[in-house]
């Protein structure tokens, strides 16, 4: 921290979050970016550097939305769900309006999904164990 921050009343506050929900904060001045957590830029906020950029070596954490059906959901229902989410993903208009909005579309298959929740569940798993972070 600054001397010039405390005697101008600023605290430093760290904090991680998506670039969706700080993208306007950002744009506004009101919080600073130092990284970002993808393994690439966001395009959405191109002058702010990776964590991998800064010196944090394999630091890549993404985060992500999705659709979620029950499991016994009949696969040709989940087929017909994922080709049009994947066409309002795919639509140049939509995918700029995330943009802006800081969330890059990733249309893809319900299998890359399911292998992307996986994934994290073999990565984070042991860590909410351990932490024994429990769902209130």
């Amino acid at each position: 921290m600054r001397s010039t921050d405390v005697e101008a009343g600023h605290a430093l506050r760290p904090a991680i979050t998506a670039v969706a929900g700080a993208y306007g904060h950002v744009k506004s001045g009101k919080l600073r970016a130092i990284a970002v957590s993808s393994a690439q830029r966001a395009t959405a906020l191109p002058d702010v550097p990776t964590f991998v950029e800064s010196g944090v070596p394999d630091f890549v954490v993404n985060s992500w939305v999705g659709i979620l059906a029950p499991a016994k959901t009949p696969s040709a229902i989940v087929t017909r769900l994922n080709a049009e989410l994947n066409a309002i993903l795919n639509d140049a208009t939509v995918r700029e309006k995330l943009r802006l909005m800081g969330i890059e579309a990733t249309p893809g298959s319900a299998e890359q999904f399911n292998s992307e929740i996986k994934r994290d569940l073999a990565r984070y798993g042991q860590v909410v164990k351990s932490a024994s972070i429990r769902i209130e």
